[in-house]
């Protein structure tokens, strides 16, 4: 679809904006030091205030806080990015670095970013990505309940509150505070209540980076997560999955904080050229071409979701079919919306 240089360009010009003087702060890692450096580049191109660290010149991976050195540039930044790879127990990191970024700038935020996601996703007109996820907006808020299913088994039932939001994450960040994860191209919300099966093919956080695609098409390796979901809590007695370790690690990682389990996000993908193309098994680029349904934290400041939480682990859902208060939006992961 594209070049490393031009979605390094595409993330720093278009859905950044940076503008000549401003300052730009980029976090990357060794594992992902050229994306890093090609971001630097392009930032390079529009000012000459750039600063970029690198995680392990600061200490020993997985990391489960800031490091002081890059907590202390923050505040002089106007623009942020995170680029560098996900490992696990690492959200406890970013978390708190996304809070201060969008308290001092506004961020781009790239956890497990990846060479392809580069020259894909983050390769798509943003632009047209924009208005198709304002006009899905506009069809969406105020909707009480919706349906999901597909041909595997998902079937499950959400009513929403109307007093939470819905989030269009469009991929242009032009304002202070505001955040969103690159390649990007999403519509999300938190879900009131949640009940239903789910089949999952591919699962959030570090899980995508160990388990990649649990479905991959062509492919005999056919191992979807499968499990149930009463009174928005994942169930955790029902989960099964025939991958080696993954119901172990899922089960545990349900289990870090009371609110875990507890459905966070339903999200819609606005990004139509990604919804074309297969799975690849980056979380950070296939949420933003299927729906998926999170657990764990729902972003509050976000949606106005009334709790939190310290995970939060997305289930990518292939070829569904979605319903809003009866109406058919979505036929196999293509929107049929009349025009």
């Amino acid at each position: 679809m594209g070049t490393l240089d031009q979605g390094a360009r595409n993330a720093v010009e278009v859905c950044m904006g940076v503008r000549s003087g401003e300052r730009a702060l980029i976090v990357t890692d060794r594992a992902q030091y050229e994306i890093g450096d090609a971001l630097k580049r392009a930032a390079l191109r529009v000012t000459p205030n750039v600063r970029m660290f690198v995680l392990e010149d600061h200490g020993e991976r997985p990391m489960m806080n800031l490091p002081e050195g890059i907590g202390r540039a923050v505040p002089d930044a106007d623009v942020t990015f995170w680029a560098a790879e996900s490992q696990a127990g690492e959200i406890a990191m970013r978390r708190p670095f996304r809070k201060l970024a969008q308290k001092y700038a506004r961020h781009a935020h790239m956890p497990g970013i990846a060479r392809r996601l580069m020259e894909e996703g983050m390769c798509s007109d943003y632009n047209k990505i924009s208005e198709f996820t304002h006009r899905l907006h506009d069809l969406v808020k105020g909707v009480a309940e919706m349906r999901i299913t597909n041909p595997s088994g998902t079937d499950i039932k959400v009513k929403l509150n109307p007093e939470w939001r819905w989030q269009p994450s469009d991929g242009i960040y032009h304002k202070k505070g505001q955040w969103g994860n690159l390649p990007e191209g999403e519509l999300f919300t938190a879900p009131f209540r949640v009940d239903g099966h789910m089949v999952i093919d591919e699962l959030g956080d570090w899980f995508s980076k160990k388990y990649g695609v649990l479905t991959p098409p062509e492919s005999d390796s056919d191992t979807p997560v499968r499990l149930d979901v009463v009174g928005s809590r994942a169930d955790l007695g029902t989960i099964e999955c025939e991958r080696a370790g993954l119901t172990d690690d899922l089960t545990k990682y349900l289990k870090t904080d009371e609110n875990s389990n507890r459905a966070a996000e339903l999200a819609l993908p606005t990004n139509l050229e990604l919804i074309a193309m297969p799975l690849i098994g980056n979380l950070l680029q296939d949420e933003k071409a299927r729906v998926h349904l999170a657990f764990g934290n729902p972003y509050p400041e976000e949606t106005g979701a009334d709790w939190e939480s310290k995970t939060h682990v997305d289930g990518v859902l292939k070829k569904c079919s979605a319903w809003i208060n009866g109406r058919k939006i979505l036929e196999d992961d293509r929107y049929v919306l009349s025009t």
